[in-house]
């Protein structure tokens, strides 16, 4: 094996379980003020991947320009820790799920992400491995009904209004995955957010209503180098997404005691490789590094012989202390 490998060739080799120089790993943080525009973000993505030189970069947009495009408003803060808050739903009952129109990536917001992905591939250069976080088309409808309790009435009120939502929301994500990939990205980083998960839908309920229009998108990123499928939240059905085709990589929280862990699914997915092991809030605790170090060393334990992905179980916090990161940055590349 070459003393150093690529991050592209490292990453290769852990999704096909093949010996790596060291486990590829990153993390990746919300930058609330910088999130409204493609040129900052850009220039504050880069700024965090150069500083601690990533295996890949997960491109993490704000969360709502999924729904601003079909009138969800939110209101934006100039404050590093404070989220944007929402002020208006795009969909407010069922009958609004037939109302939705394709969106056109030629106008914003799907426009403004197509720009900052050119601008990240413009500075990177063509060796660094890139994501583009899409939330998969039941996730979007969520965030558009405003959560999980609203979006469950409207599946039992009037299912087809709701798969009409979802089939003009598959649609233009159909349209804009091809696209990411053509401005530069390597693939995707698929999100489930809070659907994929015992506590807000049924299993039958997600196999009708996320499932499918999950696959269809995942269908247009055929070819590409690299996609990760991140299946949030708690009682979070792991094992039923992980047969998903066109998935290099899955991750979820893997230190949730209500979830799966990494060894319950080691050896189990042949070429997919798995991610976790890091709990993302203890990147914001005073001495986190030692939880931190210790949950890595468990993982490696976990995995026995078998590369995996170091990456926190979520998005870490926005008041992150950079010493836990470089500790666990020093812990991956020196053992």
């Amino acid at each position: 094996m070459p003393e150093e490998l690529s991050k592209r060739e490292r990453l290769l080799r852990t999704v096909h379980g093949q010996p790596v120089d060291r486990l590829p790993l990153s993390v990746w943080r919300h930058f609330y003020p910088e999130e409204t525009s493609a040129q900052s973000l850009a220039e504050r993505l880069l700024r965090w991947h150069r500083q601690f030189d990533f295996d890949f970069m997960k491109i993490n947009v704000r969360a709502q320009y999924h729904t601003e495009g079909w009138g969800s408003a939110f209101e934006y803060f100039d404050e590093e820790h404070t989220k944007p808050v929402r002020k208006a739903l795009g969909v407010q009952k069922a009958e609004d799920f037939k109302a939705l129109q394709p969106l056109d990536l030629d106008k914003w917001p799907l426009s403004e992400m197509l720009e900052l992905i050119r601008l990240l591939r413009r500075e990177l250069g063509p060796d660094e491995v890139m994501l583009m976080t899409i939330f998969n088309p039941m996730s979007i409808a969520h965030d558009l009904v405003g959560g999980a309790e609203n979006l469950r009435a409207m599946i039992e009120t009037d299912p087809k209004a709701v798969h009409q939502g979802l089939r003009t929301i598959t649609s233009t994500f159909q349209d804009f995955v091809p696209q990411c990939i053509d401005r530069g990205a390597d693939g995707i980083f698929l999100a489930t957010t809070h659907v994929a998960s015992a506590r807000n839908f049924t299993r039958n309920q997600y196999e009708e209503f996320g499932r499918p229009y999950d696959l269809e998108v995942l269908e247009e990123t055929r070819g590409a180098f690299f996609n990760m499928l991140h299946v949030c939240d708690k009682d979070s059905y792991v094992k039923l997404l992980s047969d998903y085709p066109l998935v290099q990589a899955l991750h979820w929280d893997t230190n949730d005691s209500r979830n799966v862990t990494l060894q319950d699914m080691a050896g189990r997915l042949g070429d997919t490789a798995l991610a976790g092991g890091l709990s993302s809030e203890l990147f914001a605790e005073e001495g986190g590094c030692v939880q931190l170090l210790e949950e890595l060393e468990l993982a490696r334990q976990m995995m026995g012989d078998t590369p995996f992905i170091v990456a926190p179980t979520c998005t870490i916090p926005t008041q992150a202390r950079e010493e836990n990161i470089v500790a666990v940055c020093h812990a991956v590349r020196n053992n």
